[in-house]
């Protein structure tokens, strides 16, 4: 006899706090400081709790998170998302009492100090974020919690859901997902990027706005995300929107996940997005956010195509287009000059400018102890003892290991593209395999290009 069973609330945490994962609007903390610090508690394998993260903040500390979906059903037929509706498994629900009793059971623990909530449009976009601000007021007016809470708000609720919202939590997200309404027709259907999207978007930055103004209690900002390369778009389609949302509703930070393929989903045959491209997006955004580039700046960084350099990082990209601005003056040049030149940052900038008003800079071990990268930093600085190439060998020595990798891509491509033995036949220096591919191809005396 089959016998069903209802999930406790800890199994619906595991279940519904891996599926919030695909959401990177608050990423976790990564690489060898991951172990390091406070845990939520002593022992992983006593006490399991999945769905509890540590996110950083702005100021370098961090905060442990529970991070969330209320439910993870959705009607939505997102082409590049895993909870869509195309895919056939089991799905969960929290209620609303017993996620927020959850989460305060584990905050008078000490294992989370905010909440991170997420969910999927199960049935109606309004009714949904209604279920995500139930779950809020009872954490605000019934349990008196004043802390951290960012809230999802759903593609297409009406004004008066965000407007809730605004008021209970800390900080609001609507995804964008992709640049373009047409794209957005292409990989959400059901969504429209312009009346679902971007004006709820914008009544949240009016909201914030007056609040401040008003010197009322609201949230303090809003964030969303894009997923890279699920509409074929370029980088510079992204910039182009990342550089509206930043300019027109002062977002405090754009989030980029590379599209990655699963089961079931129409998309499930499209190419997984590089994680590089990822990580060169972070670094033109933090080009526009921190460093202060204009847009004419950036985009020296795209190529034709309109896509970034996957071998060369973008502040590298303008400086080599733009060698005339180079090599700077360490003792002289202002601020901006200086945190144009790659490897020097605004922290290592800053202690420039403090330690030359006390002696002149002329070594390397002065600039390396103000954190200047020092391979990335040499070509582009002068100062006394550092004579730096001229712009022709710059552009050679610059330019050499990337030339010699695109040679052997030509060569590879170039043998792919001439096969020079016979199906089943052997290559014409009597090997078994053929040509292509072959690291031989393109040497003075390979019997495959002589041919």
């Amino acid at each position: 006899m089959l016998i069903q069973r209802t999930p406790d609330v800890y199994e619906k945490l595991s279940l519904l706090g891996s599926m919030a994962g695909d959401d990177v609007l608050a990423p976790a903390e990564q690489g060898r400081g991951s172990q390091t610090g406070r845990r939520p508690y002593s022992a992983d394998k006593k006490h399991p709790i999945p769905g509890v993260y540590r996110a950083a903040m702005p100021n370098g500390k961090f905060i442990n998170l529970m991070r969330v979906m209320f439910t993870d059903f959705c009607k939505m037929d997102c082409a590049y998302c895993p909870n869509s509706i195309y895919v056939p498994r089991k799905r969960h629900a929290f209620k609303v009492d017993e996620l927020a009793k959850l989460f305060m059971e584990l905050h008078q623990r000490h294992a989370v100090a905010g909440l991170f909530l997420s969910s999927g449009i199960a049935g109606d976009a309004s009714k949904t974020t209604e279920r995500l601000i139930h779950v809020v007021e009872t954490l605000r007016h019934r349990y008196g919690f004043r802390g951290y809470v960012h809230m999802k708000v759903m593609p297409g609720a009406a004004h008066q859901y965000v407007e809730a919202a605004h008021r209970l939590g800390t900080r609001l997200s609507i995804n964008v997902e992709t640049p373009t309404p047409e794209m957005m027709r292409r990989i959400g259907p059901h969504k429209d990027l312009v009346n679902d999207i971007l004006a709820p978007m914008g009544w949240i930055d009016q909201m914030t706005r007056a609040a401040s103004a008003e010197g009322r209690a609201g949230a303090v900002g809003q964030v969303t995300q894009l997923v890279v390369g699920a509409a074929d778009e370029t980088d510079q389609d992204i910039f182009r929107r990342i550089d509206q949302l930043y300019t027109d509703w002062n977002l405090k930070r754009v989030y980029y996940s590379a599209f990655r393929p699963v089961r079931h989903i129409p998309l499930e045959e499209h190419p997984a997005t590089p994680p590089m491209r990822e990580h060169r997006l972070y670094q033109l955004d933090w080009l526009k956010r921190i460093y202060q580039f204009s847009n004419q700046e950036l985009g020296l960084a795209f190529d034709q195509s309109g896509f970034l350099s996957l071998e060369q990082d973008p502040k590298t990209a303008i400086a080599i287009e733009n060698l005339d601005a180079f090599p700077v003056d360490v003792n002289a040049a202002s601020r901006e000059q200086l945190l144009r030149v790659p490897g020097v940052g605004p922290t290592s900038a800053q202690r420039i400018l403090d330690n030359r008003r006390q002696h002149k800079i002329d070594t390397w071990q002065d600039l390396q102890s103000m954190g200047v990268v020092r391979t990335r930093a040499w070509p582009f600085l002068v100062f006394p003892g550092q004579r730096p190439p001229s712009g022709k060998q710059l552009r050679m020595d610059l330019f050499g290991e990337e030339a010699r990798l695109k040679h052997r891509q030509q060569v590879q491509q170039a043998a792919a593209n001439v096969p020079y033995r016979p199906a089943g036949g052997p290559a014409p220096c009597g090997q078994a395999a053929s040509c292509t591919g072959c690291s031989m191809y393109g040497m003075p005396g390979h019997p495959g290009s002589e041919r």
